[in-house]
């Protein structure tokens, strides 16, 4: 006996899709999963990147507050923590530049993220855009990957990009989130639901203002925070690099950690490593969109020149990568910003973030801002 159950009927699976597309549609739109949510706030690093490429997307596909002209930063925590939007925002306005700034930067970004982010800018349609970017963004180690998280959850295209994708599976996958955006966007979805039905303790949200150093050490260190005051307070009395190092150790060894494990893994950069493929791919993309592009390499701070065993710096290596930084820039007609000595050793947290508003660099980054959107 022939089927006729609807099961197998070619209108029930059309209606079928149809009906997915639209659910997609519905679920992904603007005001049910680009509304803030309360998992942005974490202070949670395990959680933290999650939260920040979430963060990084609703900017691009949620609702524009207005209608200025967009200036997109893209980066890492160098440029989250001392180009915060409200920061840089005050100082391009205070500038006279009628500019909204959007800060898209994630923590421990590589610009092989800063790569798979400006394939969504269309989104946004920034008219510029500056890459802020450190030469230790280029480098891809086991321990600091160029494309990470932000790369997986944000991955589109048709075509393979500058780094192969790792199997037939992540090709797949990235397949996958260009063609269905409920998929493309399913993790996020599902955070969203979470935080709607069983929203987490609300966290305080990243201030717009620090009155000094004790309010950064407070946000950042919650109850520790009086104790890395007071060595920091410590290292002013005593600048020395070993008095530096026993501050980071009270509130940041997991930071040390890192740094020593970057410049263990780290080596000259080579034109045809992933992260530099990556670099050269996006600011082409950039240039090619229309986009006025700018590069801004970050500040260093100068006590990693006084390392004396090495551990945590590789001598030479800054001034090669921004050499290779420089020519694949060049290549594209784009400007650089050579901004790594502009701070002082006091004006940093650690030895690669800038204190958030206290250490000034806000204003120069809104100038920058200014002058390549001009």
């Amino acid at each position: 006996m022939r089927n006729t159950s609807a099961a197998g009927s070619p209108l029930t699976w059309i209606l079928a899709v149809a009906f997915t597309l639209l659910l997609g549609a519905a679920i992904t739109s603007r005001p049910v999963l680009w509304r803030p949510a309360l998992f942005e706030r974490t202070r949670d690093m395990t959680q933290v990147v999650f939260a920040q490429t979430f963060t990084a997307a609703r900017e691009i596909y949620g609702p524009p507050p207005d209608d200025r002209p967009v200036a997109a930063l893209l980066g890492n925590s160098r440029v989250w923590l001392a180009g915060h939007d409200p920061f840089v925002q005050r100082e391009v306005d205070r500038l006279g530049a009628r500019i909204r700034v959007a800060n898209l930067a994630i923590f421990g970004a590589g610009t092989g993220d800063f790569e798979v982010l400006s394939r969504h800018l269309d989104h946004l349609a920034p008219k510029t855009v500056l890459v802020t970017v450190d030469g230790t963004d280029l480098l891809d180690t086991p321990g600091h990957p160029v494309s990470g998280l932000p790369a997986r959850l944000l991955h589109i295209g048709w075509a393979d990009g500058p780094i192969a994708p790792d199997g037939s599976m992540a090709r797949l996958d990235r397949w996958g989130r260009t063609l269905w955006p409920l998929y493309r966007f399913h993790e996020f979805a599902r955070a969203v639901l979470i935080d709607r039905v069983a929203p987490p303790v609300e966290p305080a949200p990243f201030p717009t203002h620090f009155a000094d150093t004790r309010a950064v050490f407070t946000y950042m260190h919650g109850d520790r925070g009086a104790a890395a005051e007071a060595a920091y307070a410590a290292w002013r009395r005593d600048p020395s690099f070993a008095r530096f190092i026993d501050y980071l150790t009270i509130g940041s060894s997991s930071y040390l950690e890192m740094v020593r494990d970057r410049a263990r893994q780290a080596r000259p950069l080579r034109d045809g490593d992933p992260g530099v493929r990556a670099f050269d791919v996006l600011l082409a993309r950039l240039v090619a969109t229309g986009r006025r592009t700018g590069v801004v390499l970050m500040p260093q701070s100068p006590l990693l020149d006084q390392d004396p065993t090495g551990e945590y710096a590789i001598p030479g290596f800054s001034d090669a990568a921004a050499a290779t930084i420089g020519r694949v820039a060049a290549a594209h007609g784009v400007p650089v910003l050579d901004a790594r000595h502009a701070l002082g050793p006091d004006a940093f947290i650690d030895f690669d973030h800038p204190f958030p508003e206290l250490s000034g660099f806000q204003t120069r980054l809104a100038q920058e801002v200014v002058r390549v959107s001009s």
